[in-house]
């Protein structure tokens, strides 16, 4: 692995809210692996389900919550693995940033470093911002970790996209997505109510490239596009998620100084309960040009927020990455870049 402090030139940012920066994007230098973004036929996969809202709320009771499981992720640790050696690449920085829904974060109080996952006393923005994640794949049920993001449709939320994808049984893309901010205690707490997912925009390339062994390690170049948005049905009320909730800004390729990784870790010793986070001003960089942090988090962290420029007082940052991997000690998550910005843009984000 190589661990390396990076830093990334910012290209070019937006002043107010999901507007795209005119002219063309340039690309930072997001890690010493950076390269060109990898290509197929088609970057973007959509699905849109066919449940109603309250079909998936109906679906998920006390109980499924309650008894949903983690999926396990590790990195494959072998130095010898063409996935390990840099022959593969995160998606490519752009220098396109979406300001939070409260405005630019300017001159921000950090979270100092962590790594015990401790529970996150989340203020401001990020008490509404961020939560848990219950998808179905195939016959099992799951839990992971998402972050309500500024778009302009108002009701994008970023994950990873192994969250939703099935590796195993062929059935493609999760079903019952239900999203519940600032969730605690298996959803009975739900101060910002609950949401189903209309549509998944998931990249080709992961859809193509990714896959996991029987011991959940990553295997294939498609890790490196680890990152999915859902866009979510509205309430009862016809209120979407973001007038509900705010958005995090969201960053596809910039400055990332410090970093802030929330999530719900289900796994022990932690038990999914509440939200939990661990924070670095000194992250390095893993396999396929992953961040990585020192972190103790466990499975059901995955698909939750990083964020950059965090701002203690306000609770608004920019998402740049959402938890992809683990290893007894550490977290991975991979940058999002081009790709990721044609997806967020068809999701509505732009």
């Amino acid at each position: 692995m190589l661990r390396t402090t990076a830093l990334v030139v910012l290209a070019a940012a937006l002043a107010g809210c999901a507007t795209q920066v005119p002219g063309e994007a340039v690309a930072g230098s997001l890690s010493p692996q950076i390269g060109p973004p990898l290509k197929t036929d088609t970057v973007s996969l959509r699905h849109d389900y066919e449940d109603s809202p309250q079909e998936v709320n109906d679906y998920w009771t006390e109980d499924r919550r309650r008894d949903a499981d983690t999926k396990i992720v590790t990195p494959d640790d072998d130095p010898e693995s063409p996935d390990t050696d840099g022959g593969t690449r995160p998606d490519a920085a752009t220098g396109v940033v979406v300001d939070p829904s409260t405005g630019p974060v300017t001159d921000p109080t950090p979270v100092a470093p962590a790594t015990a996952g401790d529970p996150f006393d989340a203020t401001g923005l990020a008490a509404s911002t961020q939560g848990r994640l219950y998808v179905t794949i195939g016959s099992d049920d799951y839990v992971c970790s998402a972050t309500v993001v500024n778009a302009a449709s108002q009701d994008v939320v970023a994950t990873a996209a192994h969250c939703l994808w099935d590796f195993e049984g062929g059935t493609g893309w999760a079903t019952n997505v239900f999203f519940v901010p600032a969730d605690e205690d298996n959803g009975a707490v739900a101060p910002y109510g609950y949401w189903a997912a209309e549509s998944a925009y998931g990249p080709q390339e992961f859809a193509d490239n990714a896959s996991t062994n029987s011991l959940g390690m990553v295997i294939g170049s498609g890790w490196t596009h680890d990152f999915a948005f859902l866009t979510m049905a509205p309430d009862d009320d016809g209120r979407r998620i973001q007038e509900v909730t705010g958005g995090q800004g969201i960053a596809f390729g910039g400055t990332v100084d410090d970093l802030l990784v929330t999530g719900y870790p289900a796994a022990a010793p932690f038990d999914g309960l509440d939200q939990r986070y661990c924070a670095s001003d000194d992250w390095f960089v893993l396999q396929r040009g992953a961040f990585g942090i020192e972190c103790a988090m466990t499975q059901g962290a995955s698909g939750g927020g990083w964020l950059s420029d965090y701002d203690t007082v306000t609770g608004a940052g920019y998402l740049v990455a959402t938890t992809s991997f683990r290893s007894p000690t550490e977290l991975g998550a991979m940058p999002l870049g081009e790709d990721a910005l044609a997806l967020f843009t068809e999701a509505g984000g732009l």
